[in-house]
């Protein structure tokens, strides 16, 4: 056990494990899209455990984000037809033109 407490790769890992924990509710609220990500973010910076609690009920209970009705393109195909330019050159209106 002693041999443990001595090893830097021990610490490493339980440094993540430590960090992967404390940002859980973010994380679990980026995944279920919820409609207050950036409050929760906050809420779970703050350097309390109250606030880790807080934040991780938050992210289980706020309701999701509602999909926006934008269709996504599709792969393989373009969203819109190709721009065409055309290389004519337009002539300048009569009363423009100063000789």
């Amino acid at each position: 056990m002693n041999a443990l407490a001595h090893s830097y790769l021990f610490w490493i890992a339980l440094i993540f494990v430590l960090l992967g924990l404390y940002i859980l509710p973010s994380v679990i609220a980026a995944i279920r899209n919820v409609e207050g990500l950036g409050w929760i973010i906050v809420i779970n910076l703050l350097p309390t455990g109250v606030g880790w609690f807080a934040a991780l009920i938050g992210a289980l209970t706020l309701p999701r984000r509602e999909a926006s009705s934008v269709p996504s393109p599709v792969h393989g195909r373009q969203a819109y037809p190709p721009a065409t330019y055309t290389t004519t050159r337009h002539a300048w209106p009569e009363s423009w033109h100063q000789e």
